[in-house]
């Protein structure tokens, strides 16, 4: 009987690791929307799955009749097995248990469904998010809000500690196992057709693959580790002539280690190649908010965090690494932040709020693209950057998000300028939404408005009105459809970059210089398929 729930137990394991799994990694989400669905999505799954318990035990009890009966024919290797049920097969806890030809005929199939030996410690399997087998619900509330990929250890944290407490609520044995490693491989393809009315000059149009990511989520051998590596696909044009599908450039965009359990400590810490906790950067835009491409980072770096668990509850990390930018004359370990935040949940409301603290903004991507200090690193001084945001959900159906970044202190003018001066940037997102069904399918319609100050050289708008509609017509897509209306800075107003990275007196070396005053209108159809 030992090795009949050896059996059963991996066979829960693997189809609740495979189910709450699906698609998460890809959309890698902490917010609100995505949260309320997985709750509503393991409620019923638990309901499942507890009718499978009580017919598995009685196959077992079955078994173990036959076992005890005058039929030794069935070998420890196919007991192993004989508890495996396809996806079809009644949850009815009164139907007749399997046949000795049903059960001899599924043990031969125990490498197609089960591909790993219990009897060979550490030895791994591999699995895409979605189980092969079992029907999954259509998720698209799942992937109504773009995931910053902020945060991303703990989100991977949080779903380790939900698949425990689900196997510990079908028995608890699954824990008192031997541990072994398991890769679940998810990712995304995702295309993207525009229009755009440029304000004063021809329009464009365009059909464009935007994104493709595969994800590797290791977890184990033990329980206080786990992996993830993001591999993504660069749609940038080539530099060196303009055919534009020359590029497609495969790269490595996050690569990092986690060392915590949520079950059993609070504590966690993460190294390796991740976007740092500074910004939340929720939105439910097509378009990244400007304050995203202003203030993202990403790096090598070291971060050590607590989440406590419960709903109205405490978090919070600190994180350090050695940026590109520096003001002494060569880079060193320079750079850090302090991330804390609240979740809270009180009858009608429910959300999160929270702050944070970068000790120098131009190590992001806005900065070192945009501004151009990645041609020209030394900096006059470091500037710090802040940031303050929320998402509160009112009741099932409106969410509100609002974040607000700036810089503490103005750049010195020979590093960014605005109008002449030293440039003090910051922006503004705010979105309201609304979550209904159409076509009985989850899909939510929402509202922004945008706001950035003194970034001309980011090419940033200076006021950005949008209007979107995300639904998921199939199991494991999204569609969307944005209206963006974008103001940009006047014609008058001029920035610029790091002098130090010209060749010429007056050179423009950041993304944009000089502003029209005009308006830009885009609408973007995107269409994302998650596995």
């Amino acid at each position: 009987m030992k090795t009949y729930k050896k059996f059963l137990v991996a066979l829960l394991y693997v189809y609740a690791v495979s189910i709450l799994t699906a698609p998460v990694f890809a959309a890698e989400t902490t917010n609100y929307s995505s949260e309320r669905a997985k709750i509503e999505k393991i409620s019923s799954q638990t309901n499942v799955l507890q009718s499978e318990i009580a017919h598995l035990q009685q196959e077992v009890k079955f078994l173990k009749k036959q076992q005890s009966s005058a039929q030794p024919s069935v070998t420890s290797k196919e007991r192993r097995t004989l508890t495996k049920r396809s996806n079809t097969t009644s949850t009815d806890s009164s139907t007749t248990p399997l046949s000795q030809q049903e059960l001899s005929r599924l043990a031969s199939e125990e490498r197609q469904y089960l591909p790993f030996d219990l009897d060979v410690p550490g030895q791994a399997f591999v699995s895409t998010g979605p189980y092969v087998g079992v029907p999954i619900q259509y998720a698209g509330n799942d992937l109504i809000i773009n995931s910053p990929s902020v945060n991303t250890d703990l989100q991977l944290l949080a779903i380790r500690k939900s698949i425990r407490e689900q196997l510990m609520a079908m028995g608890g044995m699954a824990p008192k196992e031997p541990y072994h490693s398991h890769l679940l491989f998810s990712g995304a393809i995702q295309t993207q057709a525009n229009y755009t009315d440029i304000g004063g000059k021809p329009s464009t149009s365009n059909i464009d693959v935007s994104n493709v990511s595969l994800d590797a989520f290791m977890l184990g051998p033990s329980n206080w580790i786990l992996g993830f590596m993001e591999f993504s696909y660069d749609n940038a044009k080539p530099t060196s002539n303009s055919y534009t599908v020359s590029n497609s450039r495969l790269f490595v965009n996050k690569a990092f280690v986690t060392l915590g359990n949520l079950h059993d400590s609070p504590y966690y810490g993460t190294f390796g190649k991740y976007y740092v906790p500074f910004g939340a950067y929720s939105s439910l835009m097509i378009t990244d908010p400007m304050t995203k491409v202003m203030m993202r980072t990403k790096a090598n770096a070291l971060t050590v965090g607590v989440k406590e668990p419960g709903d109205n509850t405490f978090f919070g990390s600190l994180f350090v690494f050695r940026g590109d930018s520096h003001a002494a004359s060569v880079s060193k370990l320079n750079n850090g932040g302090v991330n804390i935040g609240y979740n809270y949940k009180t009858g009608f409301f429910h959300g999160n709020f929270g702050a944070g603290v970068i000790a120098n903004i131009a190590d992001s991507s806005g900065f070192q693209v945009g501004n151009g200090f990645s041609q020209y690193e030394q900096i006059s001084h470091r500037v710090p950057g802040v940031d303050l945001r929320g998402v509160f959900a009112l009741g099932e159906h409106m969410d509100v998000i609002v974040e607000y970044l700036s810089a503490t202190t103005a750049f010195n003018p020979n590093d960014m300028s605005f109008n002449g001066q030293g440039a003090k940037p910051w922006a503004l997102d705010t979105e309201l939404a609304y979550t209904f069904s159409m076509f009985e399918q989850p899909s939510t319609i929402a509202i922004g408005y945008q706001k950035s100050s003194e970034a001309l050289s980011l090419g940033l708008p200076l006021n950005r009105y949008a209007l979107v509609l995300n639904t998921a017509l199939w199991r494991n897509t999204l569609e969307s459809m944005e209206f963006r209306h974008d103001q940009n800075y006047a014609a008058s107003d001029t920035g610029n970059g790091p002098t130090g990275a010209a060749t010429t007196t007056g050179q423009c070396v950041s993304a944009t210089c000089t502003a029209s005053g005009k308006y830009d209108n885009v609408v973007t159809a995107q269409f994302d398929y998650f596995f």
